[in-house]
């Protein structure tokens, strides 16, 4: 027992000395797992981050929604494009409908405002926040509800009541939005419009695809107009596009990273074992098995790979918000991906380095296989 652990000790102090005199060797290989933990980390982590998003936003939107955005041009007014074509969706369920307009509003601070208007038939589905006796109000989580806002609107004085609106809406405007009547705003209604439809489907209604292919059949035998349709389908369509990918990708890396520590460990492996090929020849002459001189180099690899991965996902985790910025990563709202950096991911990543390790060492031990006698002569 005693000579197994001067043997240990030997090695160690060896492995010590060796990477102070030659320190290229070392830092060839931090570098290089460095590189290939850091681009495969921030890969599928932002696949990951991707794919997050999107179920969110599946979650968000609802698999039994149906958004329509009708972009209505001065052009299509002067054709006398026919007015809300599509409110019959209101025979398959809840619909809301409104007019976002293209000019916007602004405050005594010079915060910029949405403007909606709606007509009469819109008011069905705005009854929650027209029973309050305002004609005139404002939507915003932001501001305190009751609040009255004075604002500057195409030339003009307009003074509006906060409230709060409900999930649809705060879904659909995306910020502080003025409500008002049409018949204050046709003028700048002539400049074009889109015209929103949110339908929330009943239960005994057409399926989505239906409702959506239905509607493009008629955009097409309209022959006007440019209609946007939008539905959780869709994004769950991509969204399992984007699972397999992921797993395909991941695998894709896993290969990637592990052919290539195995490549540059192996390389430098099999050049320090000619270098002490004598010293270990003597070593197994005084009776030290060969594995166990084997096990020094595969334990001083996945000593390196290990603490320079460790590391790499650790600054990672700490510093990802100015990486996202640089990569234009988009997060959902309420994302901290700080978490996926020490998931399944990384996981996958860590393995993968550790399994070119062990290939990196095959080179090395199927060196050792050559007689003490022929080494020694």
């Amino acid at each position: 027992m005693k000579s197994w652990i001067l043997i240990s000790s030997y090695l160690w102090k060896d492995t010590w000395k060796r990477w102070f005199e030659q320190p290229g060797s070392v830092l060839a290989r931090s570098l290089v797992t460095c590189i290939m933990v850091f681009l495969s980390v921030v890969f599928l982590v932002a696949m990951l981050v991707q794919v997050e998003r999107l179920s969110m936003e599946v979650k968000e939107f609802g698999l039994d929604n149906l958004l329509v955005v009708e972009t209505v041009s001065p052009d299509d007014l002067r054709r006398q494009a026919v007015e809300g074509r599509f409110r019959e969706l209101k025979n398959w369920g809840e619909l809301l409908t409104v007019k976002k307009l293209l000019s916007s509003a602004r405050s005594g601070t010079g915060d910029r405002y949405g403007v909606v208007s709606y007509d009469d038939y819109d008011m069905v589905g705005l009854v929650q926040y027209l029973r309050y006796g305002y004609p005139i109000f404002i939507l915003s989580s932001s501001l305190p509800e009751g609040l009255l806002v004075d604002l500057e609107f195409e030339g003009e004085s307009v003074r509006g009541v906060v409230l709060k609106p409900d999930d649809v809406a705060a879904q659909l405007l995306q910020g502080n939005t003025l409500f008002l009547p049409s018949e204050q705003v046709q003028a700048v209604e002539d400049k074009g419009y889109s015209k929103v439809y949110y339908l929330q489907r009943a239960s005994g209604a057409p399926s989505i695809s239906q409702l959506t292919q239905a509607i493009r059949q008629q955009v097409k035998r309209d022959g006007y107009g440019k209609v946007e349709v939008r539905s959780a389908a869709a994004i769950k369509e991509k969204l399992d596009r984007l699972q397999k990918q992921q797993g395909a990708m991941r695998l894709g890396m896993a290969f990637a990273l592990g052919g290539a520590v195995a490549l540059i460990y192996g390389t430098l492996s099999v050049l320090e074992f000619r270098q002490s090929v004598y010293v270990s020849a003597l070593m197994r002459s005084f009776g030290v098995s060969r594995v166990f001189l084997g096990m020094r180099t595969l334990f001083e690899n996945i000593l390196i790979v290990n603490i320079v991965a460790v590391g790499v996902v650790y600054a990672l985790s700490v510093g990802y918000e100015g990486l996202f910025k640089v990569l234009r990563i988009n997060l959902g709202k309420g994302m901290d991906p700080s978490g996926y950096f020490w998931g399944q991911e990384t996981l996958w990543v860590i393995v993968a380095a550790n399994v070119g390790v062990l290939i990196s060492c095959i080179p090395v031990f199927w060196a050792m296989r050559k007689e003490v006698g022929d080494v020694l002569d």
